[in-house]
């Protein structure tokens, strides 16, 4: 080659541009060549007679969705001299807009953030369809930082002004951002209270990507960006993200349904025997002498063992996803854990009353009657095994409550957690009706029967409870489940007039220059006007190519 590089200065996000010493071979001639944005370019030349040529060239390709690069070579005084503009069209993942919308229908709200020209960035999400409200960071760095400030600047056409941190969570993107501008962009949404997830592939975004609470770096990341994520994709595109956050979504399902089940079984289990202690069977029945009733340790062990052993298959359940992003509403998982635990309590309370009925009884009618078929009466062994079943299945049981919002038929639970109730409700029924554990007596498979009937009505019961408290917390308003969208207040995103977006929100004179302005203006105004609901066609055939090269000589 007759040409040869000999020194490089890679990319400066500061400076915007790059920079390469070249040898003649041959001469021994050096001059430098340097290609980055277009306005820093034409800075470092002599060229204002093509300056508004070229940043008008650059205001046409980047409204196409084109990125433009200047070029611009040393002369023999080494100054530089504009040469041309190089046009490439970056066109996004055929699968972007697809998993941008089912990011959008999950409740996700997207924003880009990018390096681009702003009128770059606007094609783009147009494209994408994220919403067109993308702000220059000039406006972001411009913008008042508190409500009073806001006041005294008056730069928005509404009646009321947006701070730095409102129009960053309003706004649907930002364009011609540095890297310490990713990184006060994810500050400030978290600070306002989201949780924030970061994406991107270079040296430059390994802030933002450490600082958000989900880095995610893409296929062919640097090291830099890989090491600062929390997860690396290593298939190209973004829909894996989608596949991610159903997952996690589901596990978060089934975390919180597990929840609500333990504490409604922990409050069952522990309010039963602390009621259960203050009966004194020595009274009811002629063949125990004990001053308080209880069940023998080893038939509390078994209840708590076997129940916990089997609810473990709820991390296989059927879940759906929630459409929004959850939060654990403690108010509510606790309520709602309480209605289900002390309904539950109740059953085996009113149970026990009925058992002690059965206690040195001679009558030949009433509930006992429908239990105890023999002289409508039972021993005291037989009244622990009537309980210790019921305490059995009315704990299992809850868990087909506590696993949905709805009605408990609404969702098919998975096998596993079928199998296990079965297998829970047989190994629990054969040990009341045959072992001897302690002082109990096994009871009849009748009565067996009927406990379990007895069950399913008290179940029944109580999931038309849960029902009502779910009605009720909505009523009410005891947990607001849209909160994630009022941590801010959304400001209004209309119409605004060019002056005003000359002000504040499309400011692009420091990055296309006064010879553009009004052009860029132009189309501005139009994409806001657009986002507001005007009336505007685009242009059809806008981009019929999916990279094109191509140098504009001047």
């Amino acid at each position: 080659f007759e040409y040869e590089q000999v020194a490089f200065l890679p990319f400066d996000p500061s400076i915007k541009r790059t920079e390469a010493t070249i040898e003649n071979k041959k001469t021994g001639e050096k001059f430098k060549v340097t290609k980055g944005a277009t306005p820093q370019i034409l800075e470092l030349c002599d060229s204002k007679s093509i300056e508004g040529k070229a940043l008008k060239v650059v205001d046409q390709l980047a409204d196409r969705g084109y990125r433009a690069l200047g070029v611009a070579v040393t002369n023999e005084q080494g100054i530089f001299k504009f040469v041309g503009v190089l046009s490439l069209f970056d066109p996004p993942r055929v699968d972007t807009k697809q998993t941008i919308e089912r990011a959008q229908a999950m409740g996700v709200q997207v924003k880009m953030i990018t390096g681009d020209h702003t009128a770059i960035a606007i094609e783009t999400a147009r494209r994408l369809g994220m919403g067109t409200t993308i702000h220059s960071v000039k406006a972001m760095r411009d913008a008042p930082i508190d409500g009073e400030e806001a006041k005294t600047h008056g730069e928005i056409g509404s009646s009321e002004a947006n701070t730095k941190d409102e129009l960053i969570l309003a706004a649907d993107g930002f364009a011609e951002v540095l890297p310490e501008d990713k990184f006060k962009i994810v500050e400030v949404l978290q600070l306002s209270g989201q949780i924030v997830g970061m994406t991107g592939d270079g040296v430059n975004d390994a802030p933002a990507l450490k600082k958000a609470e989900i880095g995610i770096a893409v296929e062919g990341a640097t090291d830099a960006a890989r090491a600062a994520a929390d997860i690396v994709l290593t298939e190209p595109g973004l829909s894996v993200i989608i596949d991610a956050m159903i997952m996690s979504r589901k596990i978060f399902q089934r975390v919180r349904n597990y929840c609500t089940y333990r504490i409604a079984g922990t409050i069952q289990l522990i309010f039963f025997f602390f009621v259960a202690v203050f009966f004194r069977p020595e009274n009811s029945f002629h063949d125990t002498d004990e001053k308080n009733f209880r069940l023998p340790v080893l038939a509390v062990v078994l209840i708590t063992l076997v129940n916990d052993a089997c609810v473990l298959t709820i991390s296989r359940d059927n879940v759906t996803p929630a459409k929004d992003p959850q939060a654990w509403h403690l108010e509510e998982v606790f309520i709602v854990s309480a209605v289900l635990g002390f309904t539950a309590m109740t059953e085996s309370v009113l149970l026990l009353l009925i058992g002690f009925s059965a206690g040195n009884s001679d009558r030949t009618e009433g509930p006992a009657c429908i239990f105890f078929k023999d002289n409508c009466s039972a021993s005291y062994g037989q009244v622990q095994s009537l309980l210790f079943l019921n305490l059995c299945l009315s704990d299992f049981i809850t868990v087909f409550a506590a696993r949905t919002r709805s009605w408990f038929f609404t969702r098919r639970p998975a096998f596993a957690l079928i199998a296990a109730g079965v297998l829970a409700t047989l190994s629990m029924t054969f040990i009341a009706t045959e072992a001897h554990l302690g002082s109990m007596r096994p009871i009849t498979a009748y009565t067996a029967v009927v406990v379990w009937a007895y069950t399913l009505i008290w179940f029944l019961i109580q999931d038309c409870l849960k029902m009502a408290t779910y009605y009720l917390i909505d009523a009410f308003g005891i947990v607001d489940r849209s909160a994630y969208l009022n941590l801010v207040k959304q400001k209004p995103k209309g119409r605004m007039d060019a002056e005003n977006i000359r002000k504040f929100s499309q400011n692009l004179r420091a990055s296309v220059g006064k010879a553009s302005i009004d052009y860029t203006f132009q189309q501005a105004y139009r994409k806001f006007s657009q986002a507001a609901g005007a009336e505007h066609q685009p242009r059809a055939n806008r981009l019929s190519v999916s990279w094109a090269p191509r140098t504009v000589e001047f």
